[in-house]
């Protein structure tokens, strides 16, 4: 990764990770073989979060007021404007998870980024990794100076651990709500996958990269073996193990790829890697209609699948423009190097 500006393996893995997550989402609903592995896709947008701001960020400045302002930017009014979309257009076709149309106290808990926190629907199931990610930007500017150490990551995982194991001494007889808090609710839950998302940003060199997943396997690794002593909390005592194996099923992907493209095909990937994230919100809520009407149709879910795409890449290029003259005027210096991850 060179370019500050765009980093085309950063994009090729954001495109990959949107659409693995979007067949586990079709999976929910046909059945396909290996759905359930892209669930685990999420981990290389918590990786890539922590990396790209470890290595192209104002963080790595020591800026953190500005940092976390630049990330909010970046991220929010895509949330909200989809938010608003979606709340529209539950009064011209009712989503299935509450039956009628949202209400502007759903609408409300969206734009405050507290709904799952207060037990209010998702205006799409996705959007729990918002305010998510904007934890992880909170505390990234508290890792800039952390060493590459295995004691570092071990100290990672026994902190999240601890706060996992408390999750689910307050819900011993629900394993699987105590699972979903932990999984989504914050990132001190997550904080091995964050930190490995560090390490690898502050690699200078496939050398350099090598330690830091060797050791973030291991602990992953014992972090799986607790679950034969552990078998109620199996699925997050599996989490970093299936998340790892997926983001290098991944990266193997995009080092496949990358000998073939051309220079003037980059720019048509940077677009993609820009609309991975409402291609990530948006393709949610039309799963259900589509199950409904057609049912495992494959060619019916590709034609959907091409769609998201589509209407992602259309969002993302108008939101771009309304932009654009603002960005004209105030010439932010640090722009570029805060669009690794929108």
């Amino acid at each position: 990764m060179k370019n500050a500006t765009r980093a085309i393996p950063v994009d090729l893995l954001r495109i990959f990770a949107a659409s693995a997550i979007f067949y586990f989402h079709c999976g929910l609903a046909t059945g396909w073989p290996l759905f359930h592995w892209g669930e685990f896709a999420v981990a290389t947008f918590i990786f890539l979060t922590s990396a790209c701001a470890m290595r192209y960020s104002q963080v790595a400045a020591g800026e953190a007021p500005a940092y976390w302002w630049a990330r909010f930017k970046a991220i929010y009014p895509t949330f909200a404007i989809i938010s608003v979309l979606l709340y529209v257009a539950s009064f011209i076709y009712q989503p299935h998870k509450t039956g009628s149309h949202y209400t502007l106290a759903d609408i409300a808990s969206n734009l405050l980024l507290i709904s799952q926190f207060i037990g209010r629907p998702w205006m799409t199931d996705p959007m729990w990794f918002v305010p998510f990610v904007l934890q992880v930007y909170l505390i990234l500017p508290l890792l800039t100076g952390i060493q590459v150490r295995w004691q570092t990551m071990l100290a990672a995982f026994l902190v999240s651990g601890t706060a996992c194991a408390a999750v689910y001494a307050l819900h011993p007889a629900q394993p699987n709500f105590a699972y979903g808090l932990c999984r989504s609710w914050s990132p001190i839950f997550l904080l091995p996958e964050v930190l490995f998302g560090c390490f690898l940003g502050r690699a200078r060199s496939v050398a350099d990269g090598v330690a830091p997943v060797v050791i973030y396997a291991g602990c992953c690794a014992a972090a799986a073996l607790l679950a034969m002593l552990y078998p109620q909390a199996s699925p997050l005592l599996f989490l970093p193990l299936k998340g790892l194996l997926v983001f290098l099923v991944l990266a193997g992907f995009v080092a496949a790829v990358l000998p073939f493209i051309k220079n003037e095909q980059s720019k048509i990937i940077s677009l993609f890697g820009r609309a991975s994230f409402p291609f990530f919100l948006l393709h949610g809520p039309g799963m259900t209609f589509i199950n409904a009407r057609f049912g495992s149709n494959i060619l019916a879910w590709i034609l959907y699948f091409v769609f998201c795409w589509a209407a992602a890449l259309v969002f993302m290029l108008t939101l771009e423009k309304a932009r654009r003259p603002h960005a004209v005027r105030s010439a932010p210096t640090n722009e570029a190097r805060s669009t690794c991850i929108r």
